[in-house]
């Protein structure tokens, strides 16, 4: 019998292009898997969920409406909490997925494991083969060199992240400590190698993504910065040692004095040392484990920060 794959899809002010990407999700397949396709509408202004349909067999299309924004990692949270496929499929809401995206997760999908897929610019000839953890400002950088077959890789991208939603709620979703934006994909990864799952790239596995240009890249960071540095810094105070975070906790006071200013006391009001403990007590391995796991060198000491 073959599974129900769920697609989990963040929403916010998406709405000249989702329908096109639940198109392509749809029109991909290549099985006769049935399809759910989750929409989770954050607080959008654009009314990003109000016309969204599909006539075909085999799909079927839910849309929640969030009244406020709570960001990217929670929303991907209600989505795949309000799932009933055995699979879950996490993207976004510009993409468009190759042909025969369903066979080759249904080929290499296993207990214990995450996919991660090929993430391919529209645009370029970019592919992004998962990513690299870089330490200690805790953000990521692509793998661009094809690996041969499924190969080990450190984080899978948020824009194709594929594994059994049992493992989802085993691992316990995105940390809900994250704030609208930044950090929370590298740390859901590390959190799932931590407890003794793995991630693994399929090339043929391709996302086709539409990548921001710079100048809106840049606004949209400039926007978000405050999240990405709290969340940032709340991914390392979560799991490096005492020299590590220190290391960090000097980068970001230098390199962005006003959001880390206004990041430490809202870190300082959070769970994030509660938090800590109860990953260092439940979790199968530590990061020194995953550092060892990965040869994940320390940038600071290597003359970069």
């Amino acid at each position: 019998m073959t599974p129900l794959i769920s697609v989990v899809i963040p929403v916010r002010n998406e709405s000249d292009r989702v329908a096109t990407t639940i198109r392509s999700i749809a029109d991909m397949r290549s099985t006769e898997c049935e399809l759910e396709i989750i929409v989770v509408d954050d607080a959008s202004a654009d009314g990003s969920c109000s016309r969204l349909s599909y006539k075909g067999p085999g799909v079927s299309i839910s849309t929640h409406q969030l009244k406020e924004r709570v960001g990217v990692p929670r929303a991907r949270n209600y989505g795949a909490y309000a799932a009933s496929g055995d699979l879950l499929f996490i993207t976004d809401a510009h993409v468009r997925f190759c042909g025969g995206w369903d066979r080759y997760v249904l080929e290499n999908i296993e207990q214990n494991r995450v996919i991660a897929a090929t993430v391919r610019d529209v645009a370029s000839a970019f592919k992004g083969y998962g990513c690299s953890l870089a330490v200690p400002f805790m953000g990521t950088r692509w793998n661009k060199t094809p690996p041969v077959g499924t190969t080990p890789v450190q984080i899978a991208a948020c824009i194709g992240t594929v594994l059994e939603r049992t493992l989802f709620e085993k691992v316990g979703g995105y940390d809900s400590g994250m704030i609208l934006y930044g950090a929370a994909e590298p740390e859901f990864s590390v959190r799932c190698w931590l407890t003794g799952a793995e991630i693994v790239s399929v090339p043929e596995l391709e996302v086709y993504h539409r990548f921001k240009l710079k100048d809106e890249r840049d606004r949209h960071v400039e926007e978000l910065r405050l999240s990405i540095v709290h969340n940032c810094l709340r991914f390392g105070l979560l799991y490096l040692d005492e020299v590590n975070s220190l290391q960090m906790l000097r980068y970001f006071a230098l390199a962005f004095p006003e959001q880390a200013q206004e990041a430490f006391s809202l870190l300082e009001s959070s769970d994030v040392w509660q938090r800590r403990d109860f990953l260092k007590s439940t979790l199968t391995y530590d990061f020194d484990w995953f550092s060892n796991r990965f040869d994940v060198k320390n940038l600071a000491k290597q003359g970069a920060l």
